[in-house]
């Protein structure tokens, strides 16, 4: 490179009569590192303002990254301390253990963050949780030890395997296989959340009699493939949705889903046959746990929210 700016210099000489100008390096020499010392500039309620405010208008990546914070949120905290103690809250409100698409999976570094933090740093600042299927049991119980301020979760594993864990958490959503309470429960058998959830979806077995002690219970999702096989007869679809929404008694929204397009296509052959009509029902082609969890963490309408769009 030096070899031609040396050539060019020599042609424009020759041709203006100009000296040659001397030839620059292909990169200026590294400036001395500025280092920022003394007491902050602005109030610290208005450098806390300006971080926050950064850090809630920085967008996600790209959704398949399974991040519900933008990439700008990941580096704040790295400013100084003061930074790190407003946004590491913010990043840690949404805790989504899931790999992403590029195989990275964010489990053992949250373990390993477990084991670092005093617990009340979990218990403060996790409130909306939501576990891969792949996570084995006793790692989600784990998690849910440290994370006791949970208002939204999600997992694939039954509640009755969690629920020791998960009946003293504030929940006002949850996402699980299969929810049961035992038969003719006192209010003391009944979890403290029983009277102020308001969202559920169930990917595995219907809700019907819980939904009777659920009375904040406004939007519920349920999987097609929870529903009674078509083959079986005297078992229709419109009969079960009906005890669903006879058995909440504030129910305004339910969510049919289905995985699949041929499951879709049938869901809505099988409810015309039993001649089934209700304006709270939807049907979604998404997962229960796809169509809500990952409008959670990101922050955006969640099929709950998109189904009372497409009825109003």
């Amino acid at each position: 490179m030096k070899r031609i700016q040396a050539k060019v210099a020599r042609a424009l000489r020759r041709l203006s009569g100009v000296p040659a100008p001397a030839i620059l390096p292909s990169s200026p020499p590294p400036l001395a590192r500025e280092v920022i010392t003394g007491e902050p500039i602005l109030p610290p309620e208005l450098e806390r303002e300006i971080f926050e405010l950064a850090a809630a208008s920085d967008a996600p990546p790209d959704y398949w990254m399974h991040q519900h914070v933008g990439d700008t949120v990941l580096v704040l905290p790295q400013v100084c301390r003061r930074a790190q103690s407003w946004i590491e809250p913010f990043i840690y409100e949404r805790v989504s253990l899931l790999q992403n698409f590029r195989g990275e999976d964010p489990i053992p570094q949250f373990l390993a963050t477990l084991d670092v933090r005093p617990a009340t740093f979990f218990a403060t600042h996790v409130k909306h949780l939501y576990l891969a299927p792949t996570i084995p049991l006793a790692v989600a119980q784990r998690v849910l030890r440290a994370c006791t301020g949970v208002v939204s979760f999600g997992c694939h594993h039954p509640y009755a395997l969690l629920a020791p864990l998960l009946a003293p958490l504030p929940l006002q959503r949850l996402l699980v296989s299969a929810l049961a309470f035992p038969a003719a429960p006192a209010p003391a058998d009944l979890p403290p959340w029983s009277a102020s959830l308001t969202h559920l979806g169930l990917s595995l077995a219907l809700p019907t009699p819980a939904l009777a002690h659920l009375p904040a219970l406004t939007h519920l999702a349920v999987d097609y493939a929870a529903l009674p096989d078509a083959e079986i007869p005297g078992t229709g679809v419109g009969a079960a949705l009906a005890a669903l929404l006879g058995a909440g008694p504030r129910i305004r929204c339910l969510v049919l889903v289905t995985a699949a397009k041929t499951d879709y296509r049938w869901a809505l052959q099988r409810l015309r046959e039993d001649a089934f009509a209700d304006a709270r029902l939807c049907l979604h082609l998404r997962p229960v746990m796809d169509g809500a969890w990952d409008e959670w963490s990101r922050r955006v309408p969640d099929m709950f929210a998109e189904a009372e769009r497409r009825r109003a």
